[in-house]
């Protein structure tokens, strides 16, 4: 028997007859109540809401800009360890869901498996306060994520920021930095791009932080700097998309608490979430949310 369940769906989401489908043909059958919240403060309400009339487990139904929107309202109300959270993958890359198996393809079957299927605690990233579930990005990437057309993303998917990078790559730059991981040496960097992944993939698939696991305790950093630039201008599909991804990056590391400092203001993506700053202090908070690993029942 499952639990009784309140889905928020993505707006975007909501307008597609197939989704519809199949909300209409589950919601009874598994004791769903469906919203189409329009903010945060809304999720925030209704998600209180529905835990006072007993219900015990909330999906996000959209793309990653989804699951941290309904993970950060099940964190600010507190109910990170009584209240379980499932997804349904539905966005433009469905990266988080993507470590676990699922790429979006059967959402009857992700809807059905969200709703029924057991929860584990898994941890969390925070960027000055602000969470993240899946990968926070830097630099150029998390401004090709920002940026990039709304219609080229619904018509192409995933390679949509794949092509957006191509096009952009006389905008790649290094900012001055300082990185500092759990109180050990600063490293003082010209960085272009880095990941802090607390799950594997980010960007449409890139597989940015490979040895990141949502279980372990620690954060997963991935960093570019100038001098990993390939001369003149860098392929940066060919960065991504080698045999072994750790060959990637000019540094790579696992930390429980870090502190990144630049010179100039400093673009993050916070799972589609924009950032910007010049200091950012970075931490894990393990087993902070209990999620239904996504994938097929």
């Amino acid at each position: 028997m499952c639990a009784k369940s309140l889905l928020l769906l993505n707006r975007k989401s909501a307008v597609r007859s197939d989704i519809r489908t199949i909300v209409k043909k589950l919601q009874n059958e598994l004791d769903i109540d469906v919203w189409v919240p329009w903010s945060g403060k809304q999720t925030r309400k209704l998600i209180r809401q529905a835990v006072r009339k007993g219900t015990t487990r909330v999906i996000g139904a959209g793309g990653d800009g989804t699951v941290n929107a309904v993970a950060n309202a099940i964190l600010r109300l507190e109910l990170g360890e009584t209240v379980d959270m499932g997804l349904v993958p539905l966005g433009t890359a469905n990266d988080f869901a993507r470590a676990f198996g699922d790429d979006g393809a059967d959402p009857e079957a992700s809807l059905r498996r969200a709703a029924t299927g057991e929860s584990k605690a898994i941890d969390l990233g925070r960027v000055n306060g602000e969470v993240f579930v899946n990968v926070a990005s830097g630099g150029y990437g998390a401004m090709i994520t920002a940026t990039t057309d709304v219609e080229i993303k619904r018509r192409l998917g995933g390679m949509a920021y794949t092509l957006a990078g191509i096009a952009r790559l006389n905008e790649l730059a290094p900012t001055k930095a300082r990185v500092t991981l759990d109180k050990g040496e600063t490293r003082e960097v010209d960085l272009t791009i880095m990941a802090i992944g607390n799950s594997r993939f980010a960007g449409g698939g890139f597989d940015v932080t490979p040895l990141a696991d949502v279980s372990d305790g620690k954060l997963d950093f991935a960093m570019l700097a100038a001098p990993g630039l390939v001369e003149g201008r860098p392929d940066l599909r060919a960065i991504f998309e080698r045999d072994d991804p750790a060959e990637a990056f000019m540094f790579r590391a696992q930390f429980e608490k870090a502190v990144i400092e630049t010179d100039t203001p400093y673009h993050i993506n916070l799972d589609g979430e924009p950032m910007v700053g010049s200091r950012f202090e970075v931490d894990i908070m393990p087993g902070a949310l209990r999620l239904v690993p996504p994938g097929k029942s």
